[in-house]
């Protein structure tokens, strides 16, 4: 009876051990990474893709399309695309590479910000074909979260994805307003509620056209750099899609900014209008394109430009630390002559005085 006893006994605490070693194995596997043969591979060829549908959390679907060899906005507007943007979320696609399996159970994904309320949801298109479903997460050790499809897992990504599909639909219309080439202008125009001031090249600089307002002493490089702010044009955003022209102050534009450029049948015209809601941007439309943009009240300002703007910086007198210093011999900086005579001339002054 004894032995049975025993046995009895052995059996219970076998049976406890044998439970307690299956949950812990199965808490195990919950929490460690799957090799790498349970990682799957996400092989997409971005040259294949013909749209993409980004979702932001708590955002309307942003739909993009190639047409014609080109990246457009089709949803919620028709719009063109910001083609670099577009082309940095098919390069992140194209290299996509999940590396590990960070967690299995859906009570992570909030955590992960894999779930509904916090993913960037992409969906990849091929024509009729979908590539790929994805949820994209936080970004952590290096890794980026990320569900596939309906799958339960969330995999770790190497690198940082959101970034590139994590932006607002302005971010993914084309916000340049004028690309030209800095060096082909050959003439601009500002006309504005400061004066009307109008400039042509002249060889490596510039020069005045008759009939601007007169300039103290013009300064090229300044000229260089306001040419450079037109025709290099990038708008911070856009009108709502109810803004009417008159409430833009586009129906009658006081102020308006051409440029012409070499190459170019028509000249640029910029018409600038009135302040937004908000009273720091400026509604701007290229003419001839009925987009209407908003720009910052910096470049609304380097576009209504003062006589200043154009001129060369006068060193008040008595004041040597608004001069520049010039360099000399020794390395060390000394002051324009016609300085240094102004100030000979003050010092002798103040000692006649005395």
């Amino acid at each position: 009876m004894e032995w049975r006893k025993n046995r009895i006994a052995v059996g219970a605490v076998v049976f406890v051990a044998l439970l307690a070693l299956t949950l812990w194995a199965t808490q195990s596997r919950d929490r460690a990474p799957a090799s790498a043969s349970e990682v799957p591979t996400v092989e997409i060829d971005k040259d294949t893709i013909t749209s993409l549908e980004v979702t932001r959390p708590k955002g309307e679907p942003v739909v993009l399309s190639r047409v014609d060899e080109a990246w457009r906005v089709t949803a919620p507007l028709e719009a063109e695309a910001d083609q670099t943007n577009v082309e940095s979320a098919l390069n992140r696609l194209a290299d996509l590479e999940l590396v590990r399996v960070v967690a299995t159970k859906p009570e992570n994904y909030e955590r992960l910000q894999v779930d509904e309320a916090n993913a960037v949801r992409v969906t990849v298109h091929a024509g009729d074909e979908t590539l790929a479903e994805l949820a994209i997460g936080k970004y952590a050790n290096g890794m980026t979260m990320i569900r596939i499809e309906d799958r339960t897992e969330v995999f770790g990504a190497s690198g940082s994805l959101r970034y590139a599909f994590d932006r607002e639909l302005k971010a993914w219309r084309n916000r340049k307003v004028v690309n030209a080439d800095v060096s082909k202008v050959q003439a601009i125009r500002y006309e504005g509620p400061k004066g009307t001031f109008e400039f042509q090249r002249a060889g490596e600089g510039w020069s005045t056209i008759a009939g601007g307002k007169q300039l103290e002493e013009l300064d090229p490089k300044k000229v260089t750099g306001m040419v450079s702010t037109a025709a290099r044009l990038i708008a911070s955003g856009f009108a709502d899609e109810d803004i009417s022209e008159a409430r833009a102050g586009l129906a009658e534009p006081k102020s308006q900014v051409t440029i012409t450029v070499a190459d170019e049948e028509t000249p640029i015209v910029l018409e600038l209008g009135a302040a937004t809601e908000e009273g720091n941007e400026v509604y701007l439309r290229r003419k001839g394109n009925p987009t209407i943009y908003v720009v910052s009240e910096y470049l609304s300002n380097r576009l209504r430009p003062d006589a200043s703007a154009f001129e060369k910086a006068e060193v008040p007198l008595g004041d040597p630390s608004a001069a520049p210093a010039m360099p000399q011999a020794g390395g060390q900086p000394q002051l324009p002559p016609e300085v240094m005579q102004r100030l000979q001339e003050q010092i002798r002054a103040q000692q006649r005085g005395q």
